[in-house]
């Protein structure tokens, strides 16, 4: 797929919704962002006022700090992901064609049950899975960390180096993993009837080798979303973009599904057609089977 002619359409079709669709695109991020610094301020807090070290904001020992993590993380959860949803309905709607177009109210989606329900049981899942596949990278760092020193024997040295490039393959297989869940939203909003945990894992095979878009698609506008002026039109045209990719490459599943299938039943027909020397063969093979 050339990324100039997905930009160049997907510009298209934000003509004349810019900045209803900038609004829509924005509030997950917005949320995202205000938990996060939330966060950041309560722990500022527990540092200036609580006579707090340091090192118990990472390590997990202070119980407020626990509870301030805790409460964080589910706020985030309960905000972010039906935001998101939400947002991936509109876009969907607006870059798939006809039956799948929809045309609702953003707060229409946003207030339904089964949107809760659904992004935040995907939310949960990815999130999950994403831990799991993290952990192998945490192992591996940790036990690099611990053989490093002032002075290495040749057989600590050798284990080092092994322990650090298995961190490597382990944060490069997370981040893989990690890009593959970025199309769950959309395949949810697609297939209305289909668990979060059978989303999670369609995303996994329908990414695979496709994930190279989403790549380009972030190269393409990360710069201009570092800066504060751009990140609102950056973040709406890479999401269109990839929203109008997602539908793209559905279709052609689609037509690679029907193709196989069109083929199957024309070689089943074609069986009619074998000679009658050739079926007297069969016939008496099966015979003497």
């Amino acid at each position: 797929m050339k990324i100039r002619e997905l930009i160049r359409f997907s510009r298209g079709l934000l003509k004349g919704r810019r900045a209803r669709t900038m609004m829509i695109c924005i509030l997950p991020l917005g949320a995202e962002l205000f938990f996060r610094f939330a966060e950041a301020a309560v722990y500022s807090m527990l540092l200036y006022f609580g006579n707090i070290e340091p090192i118990r904001l990472f390590g997990g020992s202070s119980p407020v700090q626990l509870g301030v993590t805790a409460a964080s993380t589910l706020l985030r959860l309960l905000t972010t992901a039906p935001l998101m949803y939400a947002a991936a309905y509109r876009l969907y709607g607006m870059t798939s064609e006809l039956p799948q177009k929809r045309c609702e109210a953003f707060s229409r989606i946003l207030l339904r049950k089964c949107t809760f329900k659904r992004s935040i049981s995907a939310a949960l899942w990815t999130k999950a899975v994403g831990l799991l596949a993290l952990a192998p990278a945490v192992f591996f760092g940790t036990a690099a960390y611990g053989l490093t020193g002032e002075k290495l024997s040749p057989r600590e040295a050798f284990l080092a180096a092994n322990a650090l490039f298995l961190t490597g393959v382990s944060v490069i297989l997370w981040l893989s993993l990690k890009l593959s869940f970025a199309a769950v939203p959309y395949i949810l909003v697609r297939f209305p009837k289909m668990t979060a945990f059978r989303a999670m894992i369609f995303s996994v095979g329908f990414m695979r080798g496709r994930k190279s878009v989403l790549l380009r698609l972030l190269a393409v506008y990360l710069p201009q979303m570092l800066t504060i002026a751009g990140l609102p039109y950056a973040l709406t045209k890479l999401m269109t973009a990839f929203s109008l990719s997602i539908d793209i490459f559905i279709k052609e599943d689609e037509y690679l599904e029907a193709d196989r299938a069109y083929g199957r039943r024309r070689k089943s027909h074609n069986s009619g057609k074998i000679p009658f020397g050739k079926k007297r063969r069969i016939k008496a093979a099966a015979d003497e089977a």
